[in-house]
């Protein structure tokens, strides 16, 4: 992941933020850069925060824990690197919700690149194999390769509904289902 630039918060009155309990943009100009800062030491926090926001927003179950997110190196999706940036870029992580129903709970949520999130939205997978087929010819293959990643899904999704059921067999689904996540989370692809 890339290195965080230094960032002087700078207050317009007293420069550097050294009057933070009197002045407001002083504790201000700190926030900002404690923020960035935090965003690039523990992204899957920051992702955490903002998922937890829109999810009270919009009304979606939420139940992930704080800690549960991790930043891959790559998009499961895409195979892009995902990188952190300053800004939003097509290779910065984003949380998707597989089955965006169910909103933000375990195993409904994977840390895609923000293309591949922005790619897929709340389409379903015959949509995404009709666009990978017949949409925008420069989009074709990533609606192809976003496309299996939700196929992916949908699969991991089935067999721990098969391990929910209990029982020996129940068992030996789950074992199924930790080994299929453990390879999706590395990004496999092709």
């Amino acid at each position: 992941m890339d290195r965080i630039k230094p960032l002087v918060p700078l207050c317009r009155h007293h420069g550097k933020p050294t009057k933070r309990e009197t002045c407001r943009e002083c504790n201000a100009a700190y926030m900002r850069a404690y923020l960035r800062r935090r965003r690039y030491q523990m992204p899957g926090r920051a992702l955490w925060d903002r998922a937890r926001k829109r999810a009270m927003d919009r009304g979606l179950m939420f139940s992930i824990e704080k800690d549960s997110i991790s930043v891959p190196r790559t998009c499961p999706a895409l195979g892009i690197a995902i990188e952190l940036r300053g800004r939003r870029a097509a290779c910065s992580p984003s949380l998707d919700r597989i089955v965006p129903e169910r909103g933000y709970v375990p195993g409904n949520v994977r840390v895609i690149s923000d293309r591949a999130n922005r790619l897929k939205g709340n389409r379903s997978l015959e949509e995404l194999r009709r666009l990978a087929e017949s949409g925008p010819i420069a989009s074709r293959e990533e609606y192809a390769m976003v496309a299996t990643y939700v196929e992916r899904e949908q699969l991991l999704d089935e067999v721990r509904a098969k391990a929910a059921q209990g029982g020996r067999a129940g068992q030996e689904w789950a074992k199924i289902a930790f080994f299929l996540d453990r390879v999706f989370q590395k990004s496999l692809i092709k």
